[in-house]
């Protein structure tokens, strides 16, 4: 129940939000699963300013690119959860998304890749946002020492 208010909530940019978010961390901080919902949670808002939230949570002492689960509550989430914004106009969801991608490949190739699969569907966008994920695909390709796994699934993208 306090989820499902927490998510009703969040779709709206008011004061309440920020500390209903912040009571419900601090009531839950030593639930794993939960904490992971509640990342997920604030990496679907479809609001402008979530980019910048995200960005602001992987700096959250909770969260850590060394940690899968915390990595698709939040990365994976925005990529794949959150059309509006990963695919904004100025092309900076692609852009944080292939910034992500390439600081997580060295560390874990398998999650770099799944989350690259969010770029599947790059070309069924309208022409300046398709310029803008290919142009951040062409990037990560571009980087010398890919892993297998998710140069496999750029590549494809691409193909």
């Amino acid at each position: 129940d306090r989820m499902a208010a927490l998510a009703t909530l969040s779709l709206h940019a008011a004061p309440e939000r920020a500390r209903a978010l912040a009571d419900f961390y601090a009531r839950y901080a030593a639930d794993a699963l939960v904490i992971d919902k509640w990342f997920a949670l604030q990496a679907m808002i479809p609001q402008p300013d979530t980019l910048d939230q995200v960005r602001a949570l992987t700096a959250h002492a909770a969260f850590s690119l060394a940690n899968p689960n915390r990595v698709r509550a939040l990365i994976g989430v925005f990529a794949q959860a959150n059309p509006t914004q990963f695919n904004r106009a100025d092309g900076a969801g692609y852009d944080f998304i292939a910034d992500t991608l390439l600081t997580l490949d060295p560390k874990n190739p398998q999650v770099a890749a799944r989350l690259a699969t969010a770029f599947r569907s790059w070309r069924t966008m309208e022409v300046g946002r398709r310029a803008k994920a290919q142009a951040a695909l062409e990037r990560i390709k571009a980087v010398p020492g890919l892993s297998r796994d998710l140069a496999d699934i750029v590549q494809r993208a691409l193909g």
